[in-house]
């Protein structure tokens, strides 16, 4: 069906607090310090897994000139920005968490290839123009070996919980287009639970509700299937901000089961045919406008629980629910996700959906 939408980004009502202008009531128990760490110490961490970059979409972006003069910095001897790594409790892996282009420059460097070629350095120094690693004089190749790349290792104290990693990699993000919250948990939370939502955002049903059928570059169709899946576990337990509460429900579900994996797909998937069916295409667009996040997480997880209820009436108590004005001033207020207002709108949602 036609729709108001572009394409390439998924719009969403305004009313909704930007995530990025949530005001995080957080303090965290971490420790950090220096680590004046060799190319050659990278490299072999490297080659061991224990140093790992996170999956995420835009990886490495260097192109060869960039790259061979990060190699010319160190051969000269100059000094080379640092970077972060996050030491995981559990393994005592590092994360690197900002200046994964510069660590892959050099281990690529050392490996003799760059995108399947041979890495020869361009537009360097007479000395070393045209060398792959092997090529250098046995001094150059002490020299990079022994160069150091100052890294800043944190450690969040709290063993169950490592929601700082994001915090960390929120604030260190300075690109000139800065990365949506999603973007941030798909480096950060990457695994399992990550594919499962992706998966499920392919869903046509799904699709037909966001009114839809091409994925949203910036993840936030992505991101309301966790938000979905937040709330139908503990909107009762729900805290400002919404940043933090999807982090944690993350962390919860990082790498689920197979038997809860098939249980969160069957009960996505038969919400949505229920939500479809019932109320239509785009049923949380109020007035034609752009989807209201509140109207549809709290009215998708009360009939996610309907058919168990004993409800069939989904679409009548849904158009009551549409026009009582003490829920319609939960989704439209200035700040949806403020903690009272999120409650209120849920006890109000089940008082009418599910009776």
């Amino acid at each position: 069906m036609a729709t108001d939408i572009a394409p390439d980004e998924l719009e969403i009502e305004s009313t909704e607090e930007p995530f990025d202008e949530e005001q995080d009531q957080l303090r965290y128990e971490i420790s950090y310090y220096p680590s004046d760490m060799t190319l050659k110490g990278y490299q072999d961490k490297w080659n061991t897994q224990q140093l790992v970059i996170p999956d995420f979409q835009r990886a490495y972006v260097w192109d060869q000139i960039r790259a061979s003069k990060l190699v010319e910095s160190f051969l000269l001897g100059l000094p080379v920005p640092g970077v972060f790594l996050y030491r995981e409790r559990t393994t005592n892996r590092l994360l690197v968490i900002d200046g994964q282009q510069r660590i892959l420059s050099a281990i690529r460097y050392f490996q003799g290839k760059f995108d399947g070629r041979e890495f020869e350095l361009k537009k360097v120094d007479n000395r070393w123009e045209g060398k792959t690693f092997d090529e250098l004089l046995e001094r150059d190749q002490i020299q990079l070996h022994d160069s150091v790349l100052r890294a800043t290792v944190v450690q969040q104290l709290d063993p169950d919980d490592n929601t700082s990693v994001y915090h960390i990699f929120e604030r260190l993000n300075t690109g000139a287009v800065k990365l949506s919250p999603m973007e941030i948990r798909k480096c950060v939370y990457s695994g399992t639970f990550f594919r499962l939502l992706e998966t499920l955002n392919q869903n046509a049903d799904w699709q037909a509700i966001l009114g839809r059928t091409d994925p949203d570059k910036r993840l936030r169709d992505v991101e309301l299937v966790l938000r979905f899946l937040a709330m139908r576990d503990g909107w009762m337990k729900y805290q400002k901000p919404m940043k933090s509460f999807l982090n944690t429900f993350m962390v919860s579900k990082l790498e689920p089961s197979e038997t809860e994996k098939t249980e969160i797909r069957h009960m996505f998937e038969q919400t949505c045919a229920e939500v479809v069916q019932q109320l239509g295409d785009r049923p949380f667009h109020l007035q034609g406008r752009a989807l209201n996040p509140g109207m549809l997480d709290a009215v998708m997880v009360m009939m996610s629980f309907a058919k168990e209820r004993g409800v069939t009436d989904g679409g009548q108590r849904y158009q009551t629910l549409r026009s009582d004005q003490t829920f319609l001033g939960t989704v439209v207020t200035r700040y949806t996700s403020e903690t009272q207002t999120v409650r209120q709108r849920f006890e109000h949602a089940k008082q009418i959906m599910l009776g």
